[in-house]
Parts: structure tokens; C-alpha cells; sequence
């Protein structure tokens, strides 16, 4: 996901709902995607994070001239290679990878619950990150929000025997990249186009490093290799999606949306029968009881302004 300016002209009623089912069929893809990755699971860990970042770079290439055009699209590109905006969209690329090899890693090892719980607190974490490095103010509704978020992430430790770890260094990444991306004023697609070129000579090093120790699934059996093969379009196809819904509907409609994701993630692991105890239920009720509280005071600021 990344951050879209929004376009200036009011939307028209008809626009403003293609872009609410558009945002939405976003986010319902995106807590969807373990589904996916659980095809994959005869797949090296490696090898699945390698081939999505090899597929993504002619899937974000076509997606970059679908919404944008031929000759806009590629100025667009031209503009993404200049010196400071390369820089970056490198390191935002190095996040995301950090980001995607995490999230893989994690639904392939049946803890999607826990990839869930990451998202959960990721527009926490915003909102701390805000306040931390960019002197934004802080209501007390998201006071409390904040501190049953930290509630919930303790009481899962103790839950899980140890800190969640994992879960909390997906969401760490994934705001990092946040923040990152909001400095490259590019769209949506020729960030992802920019970011998979960046990681191709990492996935190239994943490869050689996969196929040393056993032959790779692409390319040995027909299915994988189809599987793998659309991983750059189940990366592309959301994203523009996003991206033509951010630009027509309001910010507080998008703030709501992205609990989506991870309530279908969450509902995907408890499918799949991951341990679910009752002390891990009581963490993720103080989690939502605070998205309760960040939701009540995004929708009360949108009603003031």
C-alpha cells in the first residue's frame, strides 16, 4: 500500500461510490492474500519473497501506463529516477522488503493471527509516530486508544510466552515505509515499479541462494510456477485499485476502511485453526476497544472539520 495525494476537483456522487468499492476491494485483497500464500506452502520462504519482487517490476510497469498513459506514464518513471526521489523510493524499497519477507514468512509459518495483529496496530502506530517525530496533537480519545493498544500487546506476550516480536516488527516496518513514501510524491504504481527494480538484485541473490540447497519450484512443476508467476499481479492489481479509490473518497472513509484487511486476516487464521487461547482473545478485544476509540475520534474530527 502506499500513500496517494488526493486530486482537487469534489468527486461526483457516482465517482465517490466507484471509489468506495474500489478502496474496499482493495483492502478485501489484501486480507485475502493469505489464501494465496498459503497455495505456496511447499514454496522456500526465499523463493516466494524473490519471485514476488521479480514478477511485481512488468506487472507495476503495465499498471503504471493502465492508469496513467503512455507518454504521462512514462514522465512518470523519468521523475522516480531523479537523484533524490531515487533515494527514497531505495529506501522505501528496502522497508517493504523487510516488510514482504516478514508477512511470507509468517503465513507460511500458520501465524497469520499474528501478521493480523500487526495491521491492527499499525494506524496506532501512526498516530504515535506523529506525535513522536512530527509535533502532531494528540486527543485524548487516542491517548487511550494508544495506551489499550500497549495493554494489548503486553497481555499478548504473556499469551504467547514472549513479546510478539514478529507481529510487532511488521507493523514497525510497515510504518517506517509509510513514512518514507509520503516523501516520494510519485503515484502509487511507478513507486512499486521503482521499489521492485531496487529489490531485484536481492531476489536474484534469494534465488541463487534457494536453488543452492534445492531445486526451485519455478519452472519444475507447472501449478507453482503459475502461482508464482501471478504474484505480481495479486501485488498490482489492489494497488490500483487503492489508488483510484484513495483519489475519490475522503480520508476518514480510507482510516475506516483498512481494518478490513486485517479483520479478514484475523478470521483467515482462526479458519486455518491456530491456537487462539482466551488470554490472546482478551489482548485483541483491548486492540479493538482502542481502534474503537482512534475510529470514534477520526469520525468526530471529520464531522467538526
Amino acid at each position: 500500500m502506499s500513500e496517494v495525494a488526493p486530486i482537487t476537483t469534489s468527486p461526483s456522487e457516482a465517482e465517490r461510490r466507484a471509489g468506495f468499492i474500489a478502496a474496499a476491494s482493495a483492502y478485501v485483497m489484501w486480507g485475502f492474500l493469505p489464501l494465496y500464500l498459503k497455495l505456496l506452502g511447499s514454496v522456500d520462504v526465499r523463493e516466494v519473497l524473490a519471485q514476488r519482487i521479480v514478477w511485481c517490476a512488468p506487472a507495476a510497469l503495465i499498471a503504471v501506463f493502465l492508469m496513467s498513459g503512455w507518454r504521462p506514464g512514462w514522465r512518470e518513471i523519468a521523475t522516480a529516477f531523479k537523484r533524490r526521489m531515487l533515494a527514497t523510493l531505495v529506501a522505501s524499497a528496502g522497508f517493504i522488503f523487510i516488510n514482504w519477507g516478514l508477512y511470507v514468512y509468517l503465513v507460511l509459518s500458520e501465524r497469520v493471527i499474528e501478521s493480523a495483529l500487526a495491521y491492527f496496530l499499525a494506524p496506532l502506530v501512526s498516530v504515535a509516530v506523529g506525535v513522536l517525530f512530527f509535533r502532531e496533537r494528540i486527543t485524548t480519545p487516542r491517548v487511550i486508544a494508544l495506551a489499550l493498544a500497549l495493554l494489548g500487546v503486553i497481555v499478548q506476550g504473556f499469551a504467547l510466552g514472549a513479546p510478539p516480536w514478529m507481529a510487532l516488527a511488521l507493523c514497525a516496518t510497515w510504518s517506517v515505509y509509510a513514512v518514507i513514501r509520503k516523501r516520494a510524491a510519485v503515484p502509487a504504481a511507478t513507486g512499486l515499479l521503482i521499489e521492485s527494480l531496487a529489490l531485484m538484485p536481492l531476489a536474484i541473490g534469494l534465488l541463487l541462494w534457494a536453488s543452492s540447497q534445492a531445486p526451485l519450484s519455478f519452472g519444475s512443476d507447472a501449478g507453482l510456477s503459475v502461482l508464482l508467476a501471478i504474484a505480481g499481479p495479486i501485488t498490482a492489481i489492489p494497488l490500483m485499485a487503492f489508488a483510484f479509490g484513495a483519489r475519490r473518497v475522503s480520508f476518514t472513509t480510507l482510516g475506516l476502511l483498512q481494518f478490513l484487511a486485517p479483520t479478514l486476516q484475523f478470521i483467515t487464521g482462526i479458519a486455518f485453526g491456530e491456537p487462539f487461547t482466551l488470554l490472546r482473545g482478551v489482548s485483541f478485544v483491548l486492540i479493538w476497544v482502542g481502534l474503537a476509540f482512534f475510529s470514534w475520534d477520526t469520525l468526530r474530527s471529520a464531522k467538526s472539520a
